[in-house]
């Protein structure tokens, strides 16, 4: 797997955790047309999206290849991503929203972290969809 950065995408990821006011860090990831963390806001974002590519499982990986978001906090995954929750726990993080790229980057998805729960909803969603565009771009 390669874990490739493109810096230039870092600045928007950090723009876009101002509008989405309980993320505490981002990351962007794709699965094709290979494994790749593109550009992260926090070592320990990028450090859950690695093992994710890596192993092919957890919710980053689902949502680049289903194209369905998860909104979600860790007691309500726990069971279909058990790994990945653990992991996510050991680092303090209890809610995630992960968004498909697509259609700017089909194969990609922008996960973002907080060490709260209940910390997204579907405004959350909505905001960070209308910044895929200005954050993604080939």
């Amino acid at each position: 797997m390669t874990t490739y950065e493109i810096p230039s995408h870092t600045p928007q990821l950090s723009e876009l955790l101002r509008y989405v006011p309980h993320a505490d860090m981002a990351v962007l990831g794709t699965t094709a047309p290979e494994p790749a963390v593109l550009a992260h806001t926090d070592g320990r974002a990028r450090s859950l999206e690695v093992e994710q590519l890596r192993t092919g499982k957890g919710p980053s990986v689902e949502v680049a290849t289903s194209q369905r978001a998860v909104l979600a906090d860790l007691n309500q995954i726990r069971t279909y991503w058990p790994d990945f929750a653990r992991r996510a726990r050991e680092l303090r993080l209890h809610s995630l929203l992960i968004v498909p790229l697509e259609p700017v980057f089909p194969a990609g998805a922008l996960s973002l972290y907080a060490h709260r729960s209940h910390a997204f909803d579907d405004h959350d969603e909505d905001v960070v969809r209308r910044s895929l565009p200005d954050l993604v771009r080939r």
